[in-house]
């Protein structure tokens, strides 16, 4: 059973019933953290008693905010692989190296945990479908144990931005609906207007929170409830790593453990470091800043909702916030596949990079024990393998063949001249047929443009940027290449050289 007591709000400090649902505070809208009575569970959860269980996230339920004890909507998710980094630590000169390997979760991320919990509460509540405006980890997990679950399940995908194709072909996959809208706000905003109707699954409500603190419950666990001297996590909205260290403190006040002596280490990629600047700063708030271009996709959030708990975690362990660049990001990815055998989307990779980072500063010492987290798998983002063969002619000609026929072979003739076209500039539809027929002698009807125009924004390939009436008041919508479409383009032209 949970010995969950009420949710509190971290703002006000208002308290709300263990039997309801709730995304933040009624009151004020504050983040909710769930309370449970401790000394009581104390008697009942044992070191021994654990140990005899079966593994897994629910193992820990009786610290979980889900009342029902036997109804979870799982998919084996925790119980993750705490393997030691034996050549790596080799190479770094380290003794007692370990990774979390998130990647074997059921999705390939540690969200699974959240989402398991937060599933399961919505179905104890009746909601019968579910939604999301995001195209990374979140959704994926999403849609998956909505499956699971008997759940309808909405996905709202911005046609502008980028989008890790490993994780889109999942959402595809496991049979969501996907709407295409303008950016990503829209897609927040259209996702949460439908909460009347279907469960707005968000990365801060009080349930996904609960769900995702049991990565380092399990970690201290593995190590024979001992806490390691640090441990390195990537921070996107801050969630992962400021409920790692509330969990820890719940273990040092079950008696699980004796002391919490961790020092906990957030990484965001130099790209989009809100925190980071936050904690160099001394500020006590974390400001939203504008993203920059980066690999690490996943952690690339502007204004993390749960960045100030972070901070607190941070100075409350006595840990450190580092911003790694992409190179260094890459050369993770590199280091955890080649040494290891464990194959790391970027912002998964971001901890070994700041790992070395810490090591050269003399901040952690080769001494030390440290857990690296590896929250999400490099199979979700499937183009990093372009950067780690960079320079090997044979290999990189032989990839682009692989992808190039994959994306372009069902391409026509008339579609790549419109995507030629568009590799100039904007466009619309008139002036593309006009295009079409003056530089290229083809002939065809207007309307059989837009159906082309219709089947490459399907495609990803292009994106309507805007429309404007004309001096004869006819609406003009015009058109571009997007990220896909001009990476299609690059290898149309190299196999027309082949």
């Amino acid at each position: 059973m949970s010995f969950l007591k009420d949710f509190r709000c971290s703002s006000c400090g208002h308290r709300h019933s263990p039997d309801g649902y709730y995304v933040v505070c009624s009151r004020c809208g504050g983040i909710l953290h769930a309370e449970y009575d401790l000394d009581r569970a104390q008697g009942e959860i044992s070191r021994a008693e654990l140990a005899d269980r079966r593994g897994g996230l629910w193992k820990y339920h009786e610290v979980l905010p889900i009342l029902a004890p036997d109804e979870h909507v799982s998919l084996g998710e925790g119980n993750t692989f705490l393997q030691r980094g034996g050549r790596l630590a080799e190479q770094l000169g380290m003794k007692n190296l370990y990774l979390k390997d998130e990647t074997r979760n059921p999705t390939g991320s540690f969200l699974d945990r959240g989402i398991s919990v937060e599933i399961t509460k919505a179905k104890h509540i009746g909601r019968t479908g579910v939604s999301c405006g995001s195209t990374g980890n979140l959704a994926a997990s999403l849609v998956a144990y909505a499956a699971r679950a008997g759940m309808e399940s909405r996905v709202f995908i911005a046609q502008r931005g980028s989008v890790d194709i490993g994780k889109f072909h999942q959402i595809l996959a496991y049979g969501a609906e996907v709407e295409i809208v303008a950016n990503h706000r829209n897609a927040m905003e259209k996702a949460a207007g439908l909460s009347h109707e279907l469960h707005n699954i968000v990365p801060y409500t009080p349930f996904f929170l609960e769900g995702i603190k049991t990565t380092a419950i399990e970690v201290v666990g593995q190590l024979d409830w001992k806490t390691p001297d640090w441990m390195i996590l990537p921070m996107g909205n801050g969630g992962h790593l400021s409920m790692s260290w509330r969990g820890l403190q719940e273990m040092e006040q079950l008696g699980l453990i004796d002391e919490v002596t961790t020092r906990l280490v957030g990484v965001q990629a130099a790209g989009c470091a809100p925190i980071v600047e936050a904690f160099e700063s001394g500020s006590k708030r974390v400001e939203s800043v504008e993203v920059q271009s980066t690999v690490a996709l996943d952690i690339g959030v502007e204004d993390p909702s749960c960045g100030g708990f972070a901070l607190e975690s941070l100075r409350a362990s006595g840990g450190e916030a580092v911003a790694v660049t992409d190179d260094e990001i890459l050369e993770g990815v590199r280091q955890l596949a080649s040494r290891e055998g464990v194959f790391a989307e970027p912002a998964a990779a971001t901890t070994i990079a700041a790992l070395e980072r810490l090591l050269r500063e003399g901040i952690i010492h080769h001494d030390d024990s440290v857990v690296c987290v590896i929250t999400g798998s490099g199979l979700k983002y499937p183009d990093i393998t372009r950067a780690l063969v960079k320079g090997r002619g044979r290999l990189e000609h032989l990839l682009s063949r692989i992808e190039g026929r994959g994306y372009t072979t069902e391409i026509g003739q008339t579609k790549q001249y419109i995507l030629k076209i568009l590799s100039e500039g904007e466009s619309y539809g008139y002036d593309i047929w006009k295009t079409l027929a003056e530089r290229f002698g083809v002939k065809i009807k207007v309307p059989s443009v837009y159906q082309h125009l219709s089947e490459l924004r399907g495609s990803g390939l292009i994106v309507e940027t805007h429309s404007k009436l004309s001096a004869e008041r006819r609406r003009r919508n015009y058109y571009d290449l997007s990220d896909r479409g001009k990476w299609t383009l690059n290898q149309l032209e190299k196999m027309a050289h082949e």
